[in-house]
């Protein structure tokens, strides 16, 4: 038997003292696997193998009749994990060098997929790789603006996503290359501004259908607004800015940070506005955003504060996979 707890949950290298991109905390960890259903004998593709605890955990979890293929596009993070599942006898966990939107064709069919970034969609190598009735966990970008993420739960029949949940989560950005700035979203930011107090702020628009110049304007103009404290329990934030995007119907949604906080709103033909996570609201220009806003709050507290799990998951068929949103 594989036993997890000899993998130690780390952020920092215990030799060299370098971060090791293994943010998920083990209550988290424990929450996604227990979402993914897993059971002796699986073959399981998990996407992110950070400091190789996951697959340590997914390892156990499969037993020695089953087997674990982890990918990532960290050399350093995949030479690692396989010389500590090689040193511990994992022979049924293997590591691969890869990027993770394209899954790993020679390990195929999965009965699990679970992965720990975010990929802008379902990817299409994953359904492929899929067995009838695998059971993909994830988070996965839901509405067209950065950092609009949640966890998706869902099964893979005659090649489509089905059955589908979410649930909050937000994991960093899937990419073809190791991350090496955190400092900001690292796709879908369509201005880049320095505020007066020298922080940087940036806004993300829903369809990039704004000029530039506008762009540039919104992001100095919500970052110089003062904000409306306790506008929303900072603990439904998550609830709300959902269920917000899921309602939206006039107006754009975005993504922004304003230089000390972050968050999620819409603009309209005059006005924006945008929720923080402290629970403050910024808005410029005119009062139509804020109304509309007061408008979605009212319906949310009236239908009782619904949630991700109150919402119904929808996807759309892309080039390259399957694109989620949330609809209430």
């Amino acid at each position: 038997m594989t036993a997890a707890i000899d993998y130690e949950y780390w952020t920092t290298d215990a030799h060299t003292g370098e971060t090791i991109p293994q943010s998920s905390s083990p209550a988290r960890i424990a929450d996604m696997v227990a979402l993914a259903d897993i059971d002796p004998g699986m073959r399981v593709l998990e996407i992110g193998t950070g400091t190789g605890y996951t697959a340590a955990v997914l390892a156990e979890k499969v037993g020695t009749s089953g087997h674990v293929v982890s990918v990532d596009v960290d050399q350093e993070l995949v030479t690692r994990a396989a010389e500590l599942h090689q040193h511990a006898g994992n022979t049924h966990v293997e590591i691969h060098h890869a990027d993770g939107t394209t899954g790993w064709e020679n390990g195929a069919p999965y009965d699990r997929i679970i992965g720990w970034t975010t990929p802008h969609v379902l990817p299409e190598h994953w359904i492929q790789q899929s067995a009838h009735g695998t059971v993909i966990v994830s988070p996965v970008k839901v509405a067209d603006i950065a950092n609009a993420h949640a966890v998706i739960r869902c099964r893979i029949e005659r090649g489509k996503p089905v059955d589908a949940t979410a649930q909050p989560g937000s994991f960093i950005e899937m990419t073809p290359e190791p991350v090496t700035d955190f400092g900001q979203p690292l796709r879908y930011v369509d201005s880049i501004v320095a505020t007066e107090a020298g922080e940087r702020a940036w806004i993300s628009i829903s369809g990039h259908s704004v000029p530039p110049e506008q762009a540039n304007a919104i992001t100095r103009q919500l970052a110089a607004a003062e904000p409306q404290p306790e506008w929303i329990d900072p603990a439904c934030w998550r609830e709300f800015t959902a269920y917000m995007l899921g309602t939206l119907g006039d107006g754009t949604p975005i993504s922004a940070s304003t230089g000390t906080g972050t968050g999620f709103g819409f603009i309209s033909s005059d006005s924006a506005v945008l929720v923080l996570r402290d629970g403050s609201v910024v808005s410029c220009g005119a009062a139509a955003a804020m109304a509309t806003l007061r408008g979605i709050r009212d319906a949310w507290e009236q239908a009782g504060q619904p949630g991700h799990d109150a919402a119904t998951v929808a996807f759309t068929a892309a080039d390259d996979g399957w694109r989620p949103s949330l609809r209430y």
